[in-house]
């Protein structure tokens, strides 16, 4: 994550350097440690939200170690050398709601990075700027058991933690940004072993065993959390009512379109992230008298999807008042998410 300085030229009598001496009595210390009797502690949730709900997991580790993509549930919510749980907030708006970005164990902060501005990374335009500080602002925090905690993309000016101080699980040590190589807000959650990068999850070495994917006994995390992260990535995480059909990058920096007014031609839109081939979207229309204006499930996708724009409609509203959304995402016959929103729709010239 961070650049760390060469050791200096001076050296001991025994021929070593002080630093590289240092280095040598911490890791005998540490394994010392484990040899009696202290185990890696069980991780919690790197974010204080409700996942499903105000977060979601938008990426996890990727754990095949071949040139393929194969995310620890056995699926495709990964990509190529990917080596952590990226859990996001919705839009960059939402980034000044501050999220806490909480340590998932008790340990002692190693380094920290600040200063660096969120923003949606554009990979036409940033490559230059973000070379070396692809993490953004982070912290690194090590834990008993040889474990560490690598949290990446933080809010900049939001980091209350500083190098050697001591912290607590569930203790704030930032919020949930966009800085550095960051698509979409979120917290970039890496974790390592004696310096080797460890899958949370399934607590499983990366890179080793491809066949192990979806085996959880070993997790680090703790049970609730380990649940949790268990289930489908697949999540509704925006809809509305909107006159023209809204764009993802437009969703990813400036949060939902104003709803449309009666006049102007009434659009339902759902954004969904890591959707499943052959899912449908299921969309209503309820009008202020209850009576229903649209409904209407879209064709299966044909192909899966990280990120997914569905959309529906044209008819113009009948009258001013509060609508009803209704939005249901549909893979195998089963319902994966659902969700019901009001969303009032005002006449032209009416503020």
């Amino acid at each position: 994550m961070f650049n760390i300085n060469s050791a200096c030229a001076a050296r001991g009598r025994n021929g070593l350097a002080p630093a590289l001496l240092a280095i040598m009595i911490l890791s005998a210390a540490s394994s010392l440690a484990r040899a009696a009797g202290h185990p890696s502690p069980e991780l919690g949730l790197p974010v204080d939200c409700r996942l499903g709900v105000d977060c979601f997991v938008q990426q996890m580790p990727d754990v095949d170690p071949s040139d393929q993509a194969l995310d620890p549930l056995c699926g495709n919510a990964t990509y190529q050398g990917h080596d952590g749980w990226d859990i996001r907030i919705r839009t960059l708006k939402d980034v000044d709601r501050q999220t806490p970005v909480i340590a998932t164990a008790d340990g002692t902060v190693a380094r920290v990075r600040d200063g660096i501005p969120d923003r949606i990374y554009d990979r036409a335009q940033d490559n230059k700027d973000t070379a070396g500080k692809e993490c953004g602002n982070g912290v690194l925090v090590e834990h008993s058991g040889g474990l560490a905690s690598q949290y990446c993309h933080l809010k900049e000016g939001s980091i209350v933690v500083r190098p050697g101080a001591r912290v607590k699980k569930g203790e704030r040590l930032g919020s949930v940004g966009a800085s550095g190589l960051a698509e979409f807000p979120h917290v970039h959650l890496s974790v390592r072993r004696d310096g080797k990068a460890i899958e949370p999850l399934t607590g499983i070495p990366l890179g080793t065993a491809r066949e192990a994917c979806g085996e959880t006994a070993g997790s680090l995390f703790e049970p609730a959390v380990r649940d949790a992260l268990s289930r489908s990535a697949s999540a509704i995480l925006l809809v509305g009512l909107t006159n023209a059909p809204p764009e993802l990058s437009s969703l990813v920096r400036d949060g939902e379109p104003v709803a449309p007014k009666t006049s102007q031609p009434v659009i339902a839109w759902v954004w969904a992230i890591n959707v499943e081939a052959d899912t449908v979207f299921r969309m209503r229309i309820v009008d202020p008298d209850g009576k229903t204006l649209m409904h209407i499930e879209t064709k299966p996708l044909e192909r899966r999807k990280a990120n997914y724009i569905a959309y529906a409609g044209g008819k113009s509203a009948q009258r001013p008042g509060e609508y009803g959304l209704q939005v249901e995402m549909v893979s195998g016959g089963k319902t994966i998410s659902s969700t019901t929103r009001a969303i009032l729709i005002r006449s032209e010239g009416e503020r």
